[in-house]
């Protein structure tokens, strides 16, 4: 059996790989390779966190919907969520309004938009929770100067949520604003 570990979502979810790895072998029912692994989960964490709802033994522990979440998703409704969160047009000084994408997440205009992001997030909720968290810090620290944000195809192309990864809400101004000089 093989295992691919994403080490972001033992980031995102504060889990050891023993943790991720006692988990996914509880969800796909591999319990044959518990024993021998020596694994040393902190089952008291993983439930109080929700991913798990302990039996007596392994094979009677149940696998939470929040842990099955970090793997797969509907995609359409996640892409969905990007077109109803990012803005559908914005005023941009000296050209008017501009149209960033089109409204209905399967319009044939938004197909390249939702291949490139399958691509980036396939079914992995927790990728889209980390690219829908810069997008609203991105939206709240341009808030004035909307008019100069990327069409939606840009933006995923270029994969400019990042640059918003690591801002929290406490940052304020003095991070968000230009200096300037006069020559």
């Amino acid at each position: 059996m093989k295992v691919d570990i994403d080490f972001e979502v033992l980031e995102q979810t504060g889990m050891s790989a023993d943790d991720f790895l006692y988990l996914y072998l509880i969800y796909k029912e591999e319990y044959q390779y518990i024993p021998n692994l020596n694994l040393k989960p902190n089952l008291d964490r993983l439930q109080s966190d929700g991913y798990i709802k302990l039996g007596e033994t392994s094979d009677q522990h149940f696998i939470r919907q929040e842990f099955i979440d970090l793997f797969s998703s509907d995609f359409d409704q996640m892409f969905a969520e990007l077109i109803g969160t990012y803005p559908l047009k914005v005023n941009s000084p000296g050209r008017g309004v501009r149209v960033l994408h089109a409204k209905d997440p399967n319009a044939t205009s938004n197909l390249k938009c939702k291949l490139r992001y399958k691509k980036i997030v396939g079914d992995k909720l927790y990728k889209h929770k980390k690219i829908m968290k810069c997008l609203d810090n991105q939206l709240r620290i341009e808030r004035d100067s909307l008019g100069y944000l990327q069409n939606l195809e840009t933006w995923i192309n270029n994969h400019t949520w990042e640059k918003y990864e690591n801002l929290d809400e406490d940052d304020t101004e003095e991070n968000t604003t230009r200096i300037t000089r006069s020559l």
